[in-house]
C-alpha cells in the first residue's frame, strides 16, 4: 500500500490515495470487502476478531490523516465502542474528567461506570469561554487518570483549546498529568489534529462526517506516535470484548472518507451562508457555530 506518511501528498490527496492495494498491473485499485472469519494458518492473523484487511485499509488512512505512525489507528464497531475502549484504560477507582456538555452517549457510559463503582466522573463547565474552560479542566485534573475532551462538543458545539489545555496540564502536573483523549468527530482531521496539539488519543464516531452517508455505525481510536503501549491495550480490549467492525462497514466508511474533503468544504460553505440568515431570523434565539462544519 501507499506509505501512510507519504510526504508528497496533501490531506485532500491522501483521503483518495491511501488504503488501497499495492499498485500492480491488472490489480484492482480498491480494497475488497474481506468476508472471512478464519484465515489460513501460518500468517499474522488467524481469526477475524483480531484483524481484517478491510479494517487495516481504513486504519491506514485514519492514522495518516491524524498524523501518527503506521498501525496506530484501530477501528471499532461504533463510536461509543471506541469511547468505551478508551475509558477501559482507567484503573478501577480511577477518575475521569469530561466537559459538562459532552456527547450524551459518552456521559451515559461514564455515569453507568460511576454508578457501578468502577470510576469517579467529574463534569466540568467549558461553555463560558476558552480561557475559563481551560482553567476549570486543569483544576479538575489533580488526581485524574483520563481527561476525555470533545472539541467541538456534540451537540452544543463548544470549542476547547486542546493545545492550551495540554500545555497547562504539563506545566502544572508534569509527567503526572492524566491521559488526554479528544473526540474529533465533528472537527475531523481535516480541520483539527489533536495529536499534534498534545493529546495522547483521538476518538472518532466514523458514523458521522467520516462515513458521511448515514448508512453505517463505526468508530476509531488513533494513538499518538510512541505510545504503542496504549495501542496494544486498546487492541487487546477490542479483541477480547468483541468490539470489532464488520468488513462491509469498514469498506463503507473507507468509501465515505474518499469524499471527505469535498463534503467538508461544501458543509462549511453552506454553514457560512446559513449562520447570518439564522442570526437575523426572529424565531431563532441563538446560533451555535464554531466556524467550520455544518452544525449550527
Amino acid at each position: 500500500m501507499v506509505s501512510p506518511r507519504e510526504p508528497r501528498l496533501r490531506a485532500a490527496s491522501r483521503v483518495v490515495a491511501l488504503g488501497r492495494p499495492d499498485r500492480v498491473a491488472g490489480a484492482p485499485v480498491n480494497v475488497p470487502v474481506h468476508l472471512t472469519s478464519t484465515f489460513v494458518a501460518g500468517g499474522d492473523v488467524g481469526y477475524g476478531r483480531v484483524s481484517n484487511p478491510t479494517w487495516e485499509a481504513l486504519e491506514e488512512v485514519l492514522a495518516s490523516l491524524e498524523g501518527t505512525g503506521e498501525g496506530m489507528a484501530l477501528a471499532f464497531a461504533s463510536g461509543l465502542g471506541a469511547v468505551a475502549a478508551v475509558v477501559a484504560l482507567v484503573p478501577v477507582g480511577g477518575v475521569v474528567v469530561v466537559p459538562r456538555h459532552a456527547y450524551n452517549g459518552t456521559t451515559a457510559l461514564l455515569d453507568e461506570r460511576g454508578a457501578a463503582g468502577a470510576l469517579t466522573v467529574r463534569r466540568v463547565a467549558t461553555e463560558d469561554d476558552a480561557r475559563s474552560g481551560t482553567t476549570a479542566l486543569v483544576e479538575a485534573c489533580g488526581d485524574a487518570d483520563l481527561l476525555l475532551l470533545e472539541s467541538p462538543t456534540n451537540p452544543m458545539m463548544e470549542v476547547i483549546d486542546v493545545a492550551a489545555v495540554v500545555g497547562a496540564l504539563e506545566e502544572r502536573y508534569g509527567t503526572d498529568r492524566p491521559l488526554v483523549a479528544c473526540d474529533n468527530t465533528f472537527a475531523t482531521p481535516l480541520a483539527q489534529r489533536p495529536l499534534e496539539l498534545g493529546a495522547d488519543l483521538v476518538v472518532h464516531s466514523a458514523t458521522k462526517y467520516l462515513a458521511g452517508h448515514s448508512d453505517v455505525l463505526l468508530g476509531a481510536v488513533v494513538v499518538a506516535d510512541g505510545r504503542s503501549d496504549l495501542r496494544e491495550r486498546l487492541h487487546t480490549h477490542r479483541t477480547l470484548h468483541g468490539a470489532v467492525p464488520g468488513p462491509a462497514e469498514a469498506w463503507l466508511v473507507l468509501r465515505g472518507v474518499r469524499t471527505l474533503h469535498v463534503r467538508l468544504e461544501r458543509a462549511a460553505a453552506t454553514a457560512a451562508l446559513l449562520v447570518p440568515r439564522l442570526e437575523r431570523h426572529p424565531a431563532v434565539e441563538r446560533v451555535r457555530y464554531p466556524g467550520f462544519g455544518a452544525m449550527v
